[in-house]
């Protein structure tokens, strides 16, 4: 079930973050992304457990996918497919996504490419020196959310 994210959620949320990425988001910036106007944070929950979860800013017509992560038992099911899916249909009247993302990370890549993101440029050191970040936008006609709606 996708609902919103609490503050209970927090420690459960690190876990995976803390083992998803090498830079992780702290503590303080999640409490931060319960709090703010203009962001859905949701969390995958599957009984009880914390699947997976999402960030997702917007404002006016655009917005931006800043993080996602699936726990690693949970992990190639589609969740971070559903949580995008669900954040995108929710925001209708958002004309256009973006997102940065690892360029090595390859699974992550092909979900944006599989949901209609294309890439349009590189940021050298973005995730620290030498791990480049892609810079991918899909407009909301080319999105291709269907399978998880």
């Amino acid at each position: 079930m996708i609902r919103n994210a609490e503050h209970e959620d927090i420690d459960r949320i690190l876990v995976i973050e803390n083992t998803s990425f090498p830079r992780p988001w702290s503590r303080k910036s999640f409490e931060t992304e319960l709090f703010k106007d203009n962001c859905d944070f949701l969390v995958y929950d599957i009984d009880g457990s914390i699947a997976g979860y999402i960030v997702f800013w917007y404002i006016l017509d655009e917005a931006e996918l800043a993080v996602v992560a699936v726990a690693d038992g949970f992990r190639r099911q589609g969740i971070a497919g559903r949580l995008l899916t669900y954040c995108v249909e929710k925001n209708k009247n958002i004309n256009v996504i973006y997102l940065e993302v690892e360029k090595t990370n390859s699974s992550a890549v092909k979900l944006y490419e599989k949901k209609g993101f294309r890439t349009n440029g590189e940021i050298k050191d973005y995730y620290g020196e030498g791990r480049h970040a892609l810079r991918m936008s899909c407009l909301r006609k080319d999105y291709r959310g269907d399978e998880y709606a």
